[in-house]
């Protein structure tokens, strides 16, 4: 008899605490990230503290970006334009999650970005003299065409472009993949 009152109470007390795991996961721990008032992501672990997501660009001509935050993950893309402009959207350590223009997106060792500012011309436009649509045009750009930014206005960027011959002028910032203030 002592024995089924034995089973009885055990079969209670593991019910009851059953009972008490499905409360504490379905009602305390989802609750607006329970153990953070912050409701916006994590998206730096140890990293630099600056603002995510800003601009960088490549420091060398042959950049691997990898799969994940270490020498230890595999090679997912290279890539081979010596100033070309990346969006970091998560740090881990000294590991920058980055995305290009083409989405394609990966982690880079940050010895290996500089933030000197460059982009990317996404469409047919002209370089003007002055920041306006009526100013003399200096140069046509076409798409691809790597650009240095020196300062941007509310809606045009002062750029630099090195060719044979170094242009200098103003560009309408919708046209440039990587305007973004750093």
């Amino acid at each position: 008899m002592n024995y089924i009152k034995i089973c009885k109470y055990i079969l209670k007390s593991k019910l009851i605490l059953y009972m008490l795991i499905i409360l504490i996961t379905n009602f305390i721990l989802p609750s607006e990230n329970a153990f953070s008032y912050s409701k916006e992501p994590k998206v730096s672990i140890n990293g630099s503290g600056l603002k995510i997501p800003r601009i960088v660009s490549l420091k060398n001509s042959l950049t691997y970006m990898r799969s994940g935050p270490g020498r230890e993950f595999p090679i997912k893309f290279e890539l081979k334009q010596k100033g070309h402009p990346l969006k970091i959207i998560a740090e881990y350590n000294n590991w920058r999650k980055v995305t290009t223009l083409y989405n394609v997106t990966g982690w880079i060792h940050t010895q290996l970005l500089s933030s000197f500012r460059t982009g990317v011309i996404m469409k047919t436009t002209f370089l003007k003299k002055t920041p306006s649509n009526s100013g003399n045009t200096v140069a046509k750009l076409l798409p691809n065409l790597l650009i240095n930014i020196k300062k941007c206005r509310e809606n045009w960027c002062k750029v630099e472009i090195l060719k044979e011959k170094v242009f200098i002028g103003w560009v309408n910032k919708e046209y440039i993949w990587g305007s973004t203030k750093n």
